[in-house]
């Protein structure tokens, strides 16, 4: 005969991981959310996702261009 406990405890350590993963995953959200223009209005992560990465396409053309006009001068 043997006892299975161990897949118990790997049961209850999975279920305490994800209940404190996903209110880390929450807390991030809300950072980004900060961060983002218009990421408080986003309801839905994906479009939070695709505004991060809108913003961050918008940031890299701005740093181009002031790199652009700084060695023009």
């Amino acid at each position: 005969m043997v006892k299975q406990t161990m897949g118990k405890k790997k049961n209850n350590k999975k279920g305490h991981e994800s209940g404190s993963g996903s209110g880390l995953l929450r807390m991030k959200v809300r950072k980004l959310q900060i961060l983002i223009p218009g990421g408080k209005r986003c309801n839905h992560p994906n479009l939070l996702l695709l505004k991060t990465v809108d913003y961050i396409v918008y940031l890299k053309l701005k740093l181009w261009l002031l790199k652009a006009l700084s060695n023009s001068f």
